[in-house]
């Protein structure tokens, strides 16, 4: 299909023609079947689940029922019953973290890296510190790679869970996920993959990965925002009480004596987000009928492209590894990341700049803020040529 007509395919960029989008590490924006899709849901299909006995309430538990079933093919899970649905990635993880809660001891600890986003690093360091737990933490590069080996070093018979992401949202680095898990589980370790970044990046199997827990977000893959996934292996699931205590998640609650319901449903209390579970199955019937794979050839093409345009941009340094990365840092001469961020959105031109919620990693690079172009299937050689066009005309401002 012509790249142009996937990106007809976005309302966005039809309400605004000169938007150059490249902040998709942040959020993606959203076809237009996956806007119908929830618009349809409040529209004429409006209804709570698993409440009512009339025919509104019953289809709209099926089409939740089938969402999960979406969602659990497209990752390789073996069954939906080991898809829980929460607001975010960044749920999905605190509920793994609050489920080990009841961990002690010195002798135990729990392994991740300097390349993990906020969410998968901080719910850990928090634990470790409430429960005395060693919180062991794999260094990175200068270049924002992480040796598999320096993790591998800190996993031990004491490791009770390896927390690893699957991509950087930073610098774009995929560690791997093959080695560090069968590793983990020799030792007799858990694992739990933050796939947010490398859902949309990637074609993932989690029964080929073996993980024993994997998140994601629902707005990273083009889906709406307010939905996160966490996939847990159903033996991994049972050891795990609920986060959230309240309606629909419990078949008896007598005495001193509480009954959950099944794996998935016993960490689901509460009204669910339901319109944002079938956007998130709309938008993965979009990658599934524009061919994902094809697609993401052009976006790894395209980040290639765009790198060998910005090397050559005098004063601009690229920070991380990866020729076709399809998320790039970099940082100019003379002109703060801040200032970067909004020269270009003057010119209709959205990058991300800061930390992105990669401490640990920042600090490794030694560096406050650096600029992120970060890109997605519906992304242009227009799109990184405007972005070069005006860098470079950042650096002639520069020399003034």
């Amino acid at each position: 299909m012509e790249q142009q007509e996937i990106r007809s395919k976005f309302p966005v960029f039809s309400q605004n023609k000169r938007l150059v989008y490249l902040d998709n590490a942040a959020t993606s924006q959203k076809p237009e079947g996956v806007i119908d899709r929830v618009r349809q849901f409040y529209l004429s299909e409006n209804s709570n689940i698993h409440r009512g006995n009339y025919p509104l309430s019953s289809r709209a538990s099926e089409y939740y029922a089938h969402s999960k079933q979406t969602v659990s093919h497209w990752i390789d899970a073996r069954t939906p019953e080991e898809i829980v649905y929460t607001k975010s990635s960044t749920e999905a993880i605190n509920l793994v973290a609050a489920g080990m809660d009841g961990l002690t001891g010195p002798e135990n600890n729990i392994v991740t890296t300097e390349l993990e986003h906020s969410s998968n690093y901080f719910p850990w360091k928090e634990l470790c510190r409430r429960t005395g737990v060693q919180f062991r933490v794999a260094e990175v590069e200068e270049d924002g790679s992480l040796k598999t080996e320096k993790l591998l070093k800190l996993i031990d018979c004491h490791t009770k869970l390896v927390a690893v992401t699957g991509m950087s949202n930073a610098g774009g680095f995929c560690p791997d996920l093959k080695k560090i898990i069968s590793e983990a589980h020799n030792k007799g370790a858990l694992v739990l993959v933050d796939a947010t970044q490398l859902i949309v990046h990637r074609m993932i199997s989690v029964r080929e990965l073996d993980c024993d827990f994997l998140s994601f977000s629902s707005h990273k893959i083009y889906g709406p925002m307010g939905l996160g996934v966490l996939y847990g292996k159903q033996s991994c699931l049972e050891l795990i009480p609920p986060l959230l205590y309240g309606g629909d998640m419990v078949l008896r609650g007598d005495g001193d004596q509480i009954i959950y319901k099944s794996n998935t449903e016993k960490f689901e209390g509460g009204t669910q987000n339901i319109g944002g579970a079938l956007g998130l199955e709309a938008a993965i019937e979009f990658l599934q009928e524009n061919e994902f794979e094809a697609l993401l050839e052009h976006e790894k093409a395209l980040a290639a492209y765009t790198r060998q345009r910005l090397e050559k941009i005098k004063g601009l340094h690229i920070l991380n590894s990866g020729p076709d990365s399809p998320i790039i840092l970099f940082e100019m001469d003379g002109i703060g990341a801040y200032d970067v961020g909004v020269l270009l959105g003057l010119k209709d031109i959205a990058v991300r700049c800061g930390s992105h919620c990669a401490y640990p990693l920042m600090k490794r690079l030694e560096r406050q803020s650096l600029c992120r172009v970060s890109l997605a299937v519906y992304n242009t050689k227009e799109d990184s040529d405007r972005l070069a066009a005006a860098l470079e005309g950042l650096n002639s401002l520069r020399k003034l």
